[in-house]
């Protein structure tokens, strides 16, 4: 499957090596997440990262990246990881919104498509790690039925702190 239907005024489709120029522009505008995360701002590499290929620890999953794009742009990013640690459970490694399209319900639509998507492909169980700094993320995943599992420090970037993993059943 390579197109989800509609998002507001959008489409999402799976990204490949083709959307890298677009991915990076992303990145540049969310500059702002990636230093509260990260301590530091993205580079030329952050969008190729996404794209690129599973660090070797999580290679027994399967990598999945998706965007949401209006007219030329794109406004939206999920990095996705199939089968980890068991087949029928997922992580979402990333969902990023560009910040001029954050706070009109974009996110949420991207998050349930996302979802269903997952649970149509068999998922059961969807964990992320938040960073307890971001605490905007931490209320919009609450309001899409994730909750805390368990906490570990984890470097992130140029940080090291305390993150939470969140869960939510399928």
């Amino acid at each position: 499957m390579n197109s989800i239907s509609s998002i507001g005024d959008g489409s999402a489709h799976e990204l490949r090596p083709v959307d890298l120029p677009r991915l990076a522009d992303l990145c540049l505008a969310c500059s702002e997440f990636y230093e509260l995360v990260e301590g530091q701002a993205p580079t030329d590499q952050t969008a190729a990262n996404i794209l690129g290929p599973l660090d070797p620890q999580f290679a027994h999953g399967i990598k999945h990246v998706w965007g949401v794009q209006t007219g030329g742009d794109l406004v939206a990013v999920a990095e996705l990881l199939q089968g980890h640690p068991t087949p029928c459970e997922w992580y979402i490694g990333l969902l990023l919104v560009t910040p001029r399209r954050r706070r009109e319900g974009l996110g949420t639509q991207f998050c349930r498509m996302i979802l269903d998507w997952i649970a149509h492909r068999g998922g059961t169980t969807v964990r992320l790690v938040l960073q307890r700094q971001n605490a905007v993320a931490q209320r919009f995943w609450e309001r899409q039925g994730f909750s805390a599992e368990r906490e570990l420090l984890k470097k992130t970037g140029r940080l090291e702190g305390w993150v939470s993993v969140l869960v939510r059943a399928l």
